[in-house]
Parts: C-alpha cells; sequence; structure tokens
C-alpha cells in the first residue's frame, strides 16, 4: 500500500529527524538487528563482571568497574568491545576525554602491549578497540566508570527510580569488522528505593452508599520510589462516616511500604480521607471519591486509569511486572497497560519480550478489582505514534520494523476488528506529531490521548500545549476534519511509577464502566465514555441531557434548546469549566471551590456538530470531557 503525505508531512518529518536518527543510532549500536549478518568469529565471546555488584541507592553516588575477559578466540586487531553505560534516565554521562570530570571512563588492558583506544557516544555507549596487537584469550580489558582523578571526585549519579537488574551491555567484535555481538550475560545490579520521605493514599473513583471500596497507602522515598522498608505506623483521619477502616496500622515487612483498605461509606457526599505517620511528620489527603446512589451513574463507576507506560523493555525503567505491581497497589489505579515500543531503545520488541509483556498483563488481570490489557507503542515517525490494545493475550505483535506494517492503513488492515484498537498520542507535537490526513479506520480507532507527560495536544495555545507544536495536529483539528474521537489522557511515562506526574503535565484516564472486567472497560472505551486529566484524580461528568459525553446524539430527538450538564469535584479550587465547540470556548461556569455543578444552553443546530468541557482547577490542572455529537 503506498504512502500518502499531507502538506504538512515533510514538515512534520523534520521536526521529528531528530528523535528517528537518535533512535535508529541507538538500535544499530546498542543491538544489531540484521539477522541475515551472521557473528564472526569471536563476536559475543568472553565474559563480564561488575564490581561492585552489590545493591545500590537511588540518587546515590558510585563507581563502578566492569572487567571483560576474552573468550576462546580472542579479539583480532582492530576489534574490541562496546560497553552500553545506562542510558535511561538520569544517570551521569560516561565520558572518555577529560579524567577531571564526572563520568570519565578509564580503560586498560592486562596485556601491556596491547594498545586501546576509547571513543564515548553521546548515546552513553562506549566503545574500546585495540589497535596493532590482538587480545589474546584470557586477557582481560578493566573498564572504570567514575574513575577519580587525584582527588578521587568523580563518581557517577545514580538513576533516581530504583530498578531491579539494571544492566551494563557488553557487546564485542571478535575479527575486527565493526559488527558486534552481545555477550551470553552481561552484568547487572539492583538499584533500591531509599527511605520513606512521603506518603501517597489514593481511593476509587465512586462507589455507592454502602458498598465495600478500597483505599491504598504507600509509603515512598523522594523520588516517588515504593520504599519497601517503610515500617511506620499510620493513622487515618477524617470528618466523615465511614466505617471499615482501622484505627491505626503498623507496617509489616511483607507489605513491603504498600497496603489496601477496605472502607464502606454509608452516606452519600464527595469525600477525602488523610492519613498521618504516628510519631513521624508524613501525611497525605487522598483524591476525592463520589459516593451516590448507583442510579445516579445510570450504573456505571468511574474508573481511574493510565494506559500508556514504558519499562525497561523499550526506553523506560523497571521490569513489566513491577510497573503492574505500583499501578495496582500504589496508585490503586483500576485500569493499566503497559506500551513498550515496538522498536526504540536498546533493544526491539521481538516475540520473546512480547510474549512477557502479554503474560503479565495476563497475570495480573483479576476481574473486579483490577483490568489489564495487552498492548505496545507502534513507533512511526511519520504518521505519529500510535498504542495499540488488545482484548486478549493471542495476538502477535505488528511492528513498525516489519516492512508489512509501515502504515496506520497497514497496521489497522491486519488487527483484528473488534479486538484490537489503537490511539494516536502527543499529536500536537513533541517528539512527533499525528499525520491526521491518513482517513481514520474507525472500527480500529475511537480514542485519541489528549495529554501526557509531554503536555496537552488539545489545540494550539490551549493552557499545558505540547512542546514542539505544529498546525493541523492537534486533537481538536482531527474533530475539525469530521472523526469522532473520545478523550484519554495518560502518563507515557518511563520512570517505573505509572499514575504519578512528574513533568509539568502528565496524564490520567477517568472511565465510566458498568465493572472492572476487560469487556466491560472495552465497552466504555468504544462508547467513548471517557475523560482525561493532566494527572489529577479530577471527579468530571458531562451529559446532554440524559446522553453522557461520547455519545453522538441524533437533532431530530432533541428540543430546540439544548441543556448542557456539568458536574465536578476537584483536587484544588476549580477555576472555571468552559464549553468548548467548533468554533472554540462558547461557554463558562466560573467556579470558587473544589465543587462545581452547573448548565450550558445551546440552540440546537442545524448541521454535525459536537461539543465538549475542558475544566480548569486554580492551581492549573485540566480535565476534558470526552465531546458529545449532535448528528443529523
Amino acid at each position: 500500500m503506498a504512502k500518502r503525505f499531507s502538506p504538512t508531512a515533510t514538515v512534520r518529518v523534520v521536526s521529528a529527524l531528530l528523535f528517528a536518527l537518535a533512535a535508529l543510532a541507538l538500535l544499530r549500536v546498542s543491538f544489531h538487528r540484521e539477522p541475515a549478518i551472521p557473528k564472526g568469529r569471536g563476536d559475543g565471546s568472553g565474559s563480564a563482571t561488575i564490581d561492585p555488584a552489590t545493591p545500590v541507592t537511588a540518587g546515590g553516588v558510585g563507581r563502578w568497574t566492569i572487567r571483560y575477559i576474552a573468550g576462546e578466540e580472542g579479539i583480532a586487531p582492530g576489534g574490541g568491545v562496546v560497553i552500553q553505560f545506562p542510558i535511561f534516565w538520569k544517570w551521569t554521562a560516561p565520558q572518555t576525554f577529560d579524567p577531571g570530570r564526572p563520568g570519565y571512563v578509564g580503560t586498560r588492558c592486562s596485556n601491556p602491549k596491547v594498545e586501546l583506544r576509547s571513543f564515548a557516544s553521546d548515546l552513553a555507549w562506549v566503545r574500546i578497540t585495540t589497535a596493532g596487537r590482538a587480545i589474546d584469550p584470557g586477557d582481560t580489558i578493566t573498564v572504570t566508570w567514575g574513575e577519580g582523578d587525584e582527588h578521587d571526585r568523580n563518581g557517577v549519579r545514580i538513576d533516581p527510580y530504583a530498578e531491579r537488574g539494571q544492566e551494563f551491555i557488553v557487546k564485542v567484535d571478535g575479527d575486527g569488522d565493526e559488527e558486534y555481538a552481545e555477550i551470553a550475560e552481561s552484568p547487572r545490579i539492583d538499584i533500591l528505593p531509599g527511605e520513606a520521605e512521603q506518603l501517597r493514599i489514593y481511593i476509587k473513583g465512586s462507589a455507592a452508599p454502602g458498598e465495600t471500596t478500597f483505599v491504598t497507602v504507600a509509603a515512598l522515598d523522594r523520588f516517588g520510589n515504593r520504599a519497601t522498608a517503610y515500617r511506620g505506623t499510620i493513622r487515618f483521619s477524617h470528618r466523615w462516616n465511614v466505617t471499615g477502616l482501622p484505627a491505626d496500622w503498623k507496617f509489616t515487612p511483607e507489605e513491603k511500604g504498600a497496603r489496601r483498605f477496605p472502607l464502606v461509606f454509608p452516606e452519600t457526599g464527595s469525600v477525602s480521607i488523610r492519613v498521618v505517620e504516628e510519631g513521624g511528620t508524613l501525611d497525605a489527603w487522598s483524591n476525592p471519591i463520589e459516593v451516590v446512589p448507583a442510579d445516579r451513574l445510570d450504573g456505571y463507576e468511574l474508573l481511574w486509569s493510565d494506559l500508556h507506560q514504558h519499562s525497561r523493555f523499550s526506553d523506560g525503567t523497571g521490569e513489566p511486572a513491577d510497573l503492574f505491581a505500583y499501578a495496582r497497589d500504589v496508585e490503586n489505579l483500576d485500569v493499566f497497560a503497559l506500551t513498550d515500543h515496538d522498536h526504540h531503545g536498546l533493544r526491539p520488541l521481538d516475540e520473546e519480550r512480547w510474549a512477557t509483556l502479554r503474560m503479565t498483563a495476563d497475570s495480573f488481570y483479576a476481574p473486579s478489582r483490577f483490568v489489564t490489557f495487552p498492548a505496545y507503542e507502534w513507533t512511526n515517525w511519520v504518521y505519529g505514534h500510535r498504542n495499540v490494545y488488545f482484548l486478549d493475550s493471542s495476538e502477535p505483535i505488528r511492528s513498525m520494523a516489519d516492512s508489512a506494517f509501515n502504515s496506520p492503513e497497514e497496521l489497522w488492515a491486519d488487527l483484528p476488528s473488534g479486538r484490537a484498537m489503537t490511539v494516536a498520542h502527543h499529536t500536537g507535537g513533541g517528539p512527533v506529531p499525528t499525520d491526521w490526513s491518513v482517513p481514520i479506520d474507525t472500527s480500529m480507532e475511537w480514542i485519541v490521548e489528549i495529554a501526557s507527560v509531554h503536555g496537552s495536544s488539545e489545540c494550539r495555545n490551549c493552557p499545558n500545549e505540547i512542546y514542539s507544536p505544529v498546525e493541523g495536529g492537534a486533537v481538536r483539528d482531527a474533530l475539525l476534519r469530521g472523526y469522532r474521537l473520545g478523550f484519554l489522557a495518560a502518563g507515557d511515562g518511563h520512570i517505573g511509577h505509572p499514575g504519578e506526574t512528574y513533568s509539568v503535565c502528565g496524564g490520567l484516564g477517568g472511565i465510566y464502566a458498568r465493572e472492572r472486567s476487560r469487556d466491560s472497560v472495552w465497552e466504555a472505551l468504544r462508547a467513548r465514555r471517557t475523560y482525561g486529566t493532566s494527572g489529577e484524580r479530577i471527579v468530571l461528568q458531562f451529559k446532554l441531557f440524559d446522553h453522557w459525553m461520547g455519545e453522538a446524539v441524533p437533532a431530530r430527538t432533541l428540543p430546540d434548546t439544548l441543556l448542557f450538564t456539568v458536574e465536578a469535584e476537584g483536587t484544588a479550587p476549580i477555576d472555571m469549566a468552559e464549553l468548548i465547540g467548533a468554533e472554540g470556548a462558547v461557554d463558562t461556569l466560573f467556579g470558587s471551590d473544589r465543587g462545581l455543578a452547573g448548565h450550558f444552553a445551546r440552540i440546537r443546530p442545524d448541521r454535525e456538530t459536537w461539543y465538549y468541557v475542558r475544566l480548569q482547577q486554580m492551581d492549573g490542572g485540566l480535565a476534558w470531557s470526552s465531546p458529545i455529537w449532535i448528528v443529523p
């Protein structure tokens, strides 16, 4: 199928060029993906150790020595070793030009007759090659990262995000042809969380009176890592009629710094709960929960979601299972998906890793408690990135690296109807915008990610606008093209902390579903009964008479005057809620405290159009309802 370019496609390619080149270089140098090139003599041979191999604390300072021992075939002149030092996310970069500066990498060989040459890349790998003499079997190359000057000052800053099994990938070119292969087992270290410096308490989005719901309390270090060694005692403080919570609780070693508590609200209302550390200084307030009769929400409940995260399987931090556990046990999310890149990072998402992601999603899926979906990110640097979600775990990956899936049309044509969906993200700019000139397959794409860590793609010059914005790529531009897309936000996080905001903007999704199950959540997504926030757990409802956000309502069934209703409960005082139509903001309700409820009246249009609500808090927090369409 031929690729089609919009008039702005060339501009979009240029805007993504540096990011794409970095991605390609990272794959090329860090992991040779061309299966047609056989291993040369000695490629990938030998072994390596790291010293110290003991765990380190996130955000600290360290120094490591990697010792590579040449294999039975040695290394020919011109060959050598590449070490991929940690690149994600905040390690001190390795460098080879100045022993007096941080991150210096010193190299030496056990054979004094061998001359080594070293080169450090901006992508955090260092290549060490031998000049005129071979490296014999058993010879040792010693590489020290953070080698000190005479004052021993050049330690390496450690990533502040905890991670099991941080790799130092070692690759070897044994025959001098500049083709490197990874050794059988590269060295690893564990990065542990620090001491608890904050508490987090999260409660579900909605509940009915008398219904058991759940709240999680977690202790985190200063970087947001789960403080697994926490043994403090907490007590709950609230002004509402709540039953089921203990008066206090002392954390045990088995809980690893996080616990889930059941509770019941006998009465209706908007409720927040405070948790305080006994004898300490830590305390936190929960997000608000709306306790309403079940029929008030037409049988739906509000589920919190983060459907866009990355692990070490691509360009993020942490083991996949650890991200699922953080989303469930720390953030108390209802719906979660891990969306590692298909071909961007230190390694491609091959079938083995894809199988691991699918099995992990299935193992954490627990109907009535925690809903997960198998997913990945289709990483296209021309048309834009799209996350691909599956209703079950039986599907193979359709990677952008496969020439059969280079365009959205090719991807959509091969996905299973009714059991897969795609979601475009950072559409308005950022790493790469979305080319909305490619017609959307509406059987596969009915949701768009309006905000994430990259910022908001709502429209040009909107609050928290995405960086490097382009004309024509915003979500509102897609609506103006006639695409009926519901809104969701997600983190696009890379630090192992799904649900947390770690920049000026974040992303969380609100989903109104009948129950916590894959089928029910899928139905809610398909119905576009969703909204997004910039990371805050703002409760938002938007309806046209009895019609929910996301619906397409025939104009003939409506009276001459349309009455839209908005209800919200913020995490901070609400500044305003704006009704947005094709012409921009058409009406405004102003707030003064955390609760807001009101109506917008509009004359029934004589053509298809749409309206949605953008809510803004006084602290800058944002929420966007899915649109409601009025159709012929």
